[in-house]
């Protein structure tokens, strides 16, 4: 293997890895008003990881602890190593009683927040959208019937998270001090998002 294929290698590691933390922190429905910068934001910050992560291992080809392995070992490690080092804190400064990070963590933290809060903007009014339409098409039996078979149908849910949402559901379509729209949006919210809001 060679050594550029070797760094594009690391590069589609971090790639991949921030884009799976992408996924797992953000639900954004399949109608979004402002696509083009939902992917701006979706894939430039995992892009620019992966740049970064390549570069790095052009910077440490040389290592002799590195010209041990194996160049796809290498490139795996300097990919998945990449994210780990961003996230180093080489230490915390105290100021006014509050422990601030020092190291490429303060770097690295503030950018993701800078995406992530924007990405989660575009989000956030897509799927008020998609909710508020979801809830005004169905009735509360309806929305009911929904998440109850979201619940039962989801493999992923261990016997315990489903008790805890069946417990959701049953406390919010008899909370007294909601109104039905307020329930039909909480349940809708959860049939889109999967996210039970308590």
């Amino acid at each position: 293997m060679s050594e550029p294929l070797a760094a594009v290698i690391a590069a589609a590691v971090a790639f991949f890895l921030t884009l799976v933390d992408l996924d797992r922190t953000f639900y954004i429905p399949a109608k979004v008003p402002q696509k083009i910068g939902r992917y701006i934001w979706w894939f430039g910050f995992p892009i620019g990881n992966g740049i970064l992560a390549g570069l790095l291992y052009t910077a440490l080809d040389g290592m002799p602890a590195l010209k041990s392995m194996p160049v796809w070992l290498r490139a795996l490690t300097v990919g998945a190593g990449y994210l780990a080092l961003v996230r180093l804190k080489l230490t915390t400064i105290d100021m006014k009683g509050k422990e601030i990070p020092f190291g490429l963590e303060l770097i690295y933290e503030g950018a993701k927040a800078f995406v992530y809060k924007r990405i989660n903007r575009i989000a956030m009014t897509a799927r008020f959208t998609e909710t508020v339409e979801l809830a005004e098409s169905l009735s509360l039996a309806g929305l009911t019937a929904r998440v109850k078979l979201a619940i039962e149908q989801n493999s992923l849910l261990s016997p315990e998270d489903r008790s805890r949402l069946k417990a959701w559901l049953l406390r919010t379509i008899q909370d007294a001090s909601a109104t039905d729209v307020e329930k039909r949006q909480a349940l809708a919210n959860y049939v889109l998002s999967g996210q039970a809001t308590e």
